[in-house]
């Protein structure tokens, strides 16, 4: 007869999880469920074997195994776990709705509640239901306020609606709790650097940039540091960072923008031009970053060859790519000003929101779409009253999303364009 497994065995099962050792806590799941241990074992045994699928990030069988154990388990607290543990690998999925659904149903059975919150405010900051998320994560604070998540969660969330010094407060103390959480600290310089607290935001950066272990955070890291030391004057230093993104995404134009920058704040345009031309080298078309034609014009300007600095320049249209990276999406400092103001109209940008990118557009649609932008003066000159135009773009297959219009603000000094 089989020994009935014993806490000690639990045990021995979450210690080899707390070390990593995945395959060896699975296999001993399955002895101890074939050793036919009492009920309450059980359910512990359960909730561990889906627990070990879930952080071996087989969310598939992390769904079979709660499915199982739910139809073993009756008490209202282990159901909740399970759900949860289920909702999580929904989630994982990007299977929202069943994810919203479990964590619901974990929520109103009590057992598992500061992680369903969490989890379903993960779900809700998804779907866009940030005042949902907030409610959610609002409770689990009340019952955890020493864990960093929630904090870090809701400042992401307040980031996003623009509520600066809300976000910025609460990814401090998200970075106090948690010092290893990289995006957290990589967003919080973003803000302070925004707040014009540059010498906090360097401070911020520093263990990301010396010693982080995400490269998606720390270039973006080493980019903003290297922007915060030109503004101080230390072109060297800056280039150092730059130079940091390029180790580390030597096939990413990036790092090889930053590094024409900091040699133009140092007067060395020729050195600039060297950088560019590397930079060109990782894009499919140049038209793509026109970062690089501003920049390749002012080192144009500082060698005196003029022609070929207004050659360039005419050349860039739409806004800058590289602040975006810089950064981020909700923080882009420079997402609306055009870096030639006789062509504010981001082409290339619209068509990768429109097909995923600009090489999937159809044939002859980019020309279609500057013959419409290039009657939008005359269209202003006929309807000098109309507040603004809305043009409808040309649908055609593979575009992504819902019909597209140009808005065009008539009767300002510089007409603005936004995508709607």
């Amino acid at each position: 007869m089989s020994e009935t497994p014993s806490g000690h065995d639990l045990e021995a099962i979450e210690e080899l999880m707390e070390n990593g050792e995945l395959a060896d806590a699975a296999d001993a799941v399955e002895a101890a469920l074939a050793g036919s241990p009492d009920a309450e074992t059980t359910q512990a045994l359960l909730i561990l074997r889906a627990e070990i699928a879930l952080e071996s990030e087989d969310f598939d069988e992390t769904i079979a195994a709660t499915a199982d154990a739910l139809n073993r388990v009756e008490d209202d607290d282990p159901r909740a776990q399970l759900l949860s543990l289920k909702a999580y690998a929904h989630y994982y999925l990007d299977d929202l709705e069943e994810a919203r659904k479990a964590f619901n149903e974990s929520i109103r059975l009590g057992g598992a509640t500061w992680n369903s919150l969490v989890g379903r405010a993960l779900v809700h900051d998804d779907l866009l239901y940030f005042q949902a998320a907030l409610l959610d994560l609002d409770r689990a604070i009340h019952l955890d306020d020493q864990e960093a998540h929630p904090f870090a969660i809701r400042g992401h969330i307040r980031l996003r609606t623009g509520e600066l010094d809300a976000a910025r407060a609460d990814l401090s103390h998200a970075l106090s709790l948690d010092p290893d959480d990289e995006e957290t600290r990589l967003n919080l310089a973003r803000l302070l650097a925004i707040a014009r607290h540059s010498a906090q935001a360097i401070e911020t950066l520093e263990p990301l940039v010396e010693s982080g272990d995400e490269p998606e955070f720390i270039i973006p890291a080493a980019l903003l540091r290297s922007q915060l030391s030109l503004a101080l004057g230390s072109t060297d230093a800056a280039c150092e960072d730059a130079q940091v993104a390029i180790d580390l995404a030597p096939d990413q134009p990036w790092g090889y923008l930053q590094l024409a920058a900091s040699h133009l704040t140092a007067m060395r345009g020729g050195d600039a031009i060297a950088a560019l031309k590397q930079a060109e080298k990782q894009v499919d078309d140049v038209r793509d970053v026109p970062d690089i034609f501003a920049l390749r014009a002012t080192a144009y300007e500082q060698l005196e060859k003029t022609d070929k600095a207004a050659r360039d320049r005419d050349r860039a249209e739409g806004a800058a790519r590289l602040p975006g990276i810089v950064y981020g999406e909700w923080l882009n400092p420079a997402r609306n000003i055009p870096l030639n103001p006789n062509k504010p109209f981001d082409v290339r940008g619209l068509l990768a929101e429109l097909f995923g990118d600009p090489k999937d557009a159809p044939e002859g649609y980019e020309n279609t779409l500057r013959q419409l932008i290039d009657r939008i003066p005359e269209l202003v000159q006929q309807n000098p009253n109309a507040g603004q135009l809305r043009i409808e773009l040309p649908r055609v297959e593979g575009m992504t999303g819902p019909p597209r219009s140009l808005v065009v603000q008539v009767g300002k000094a510089q007409q603005q364009a936004q995508k709607s």
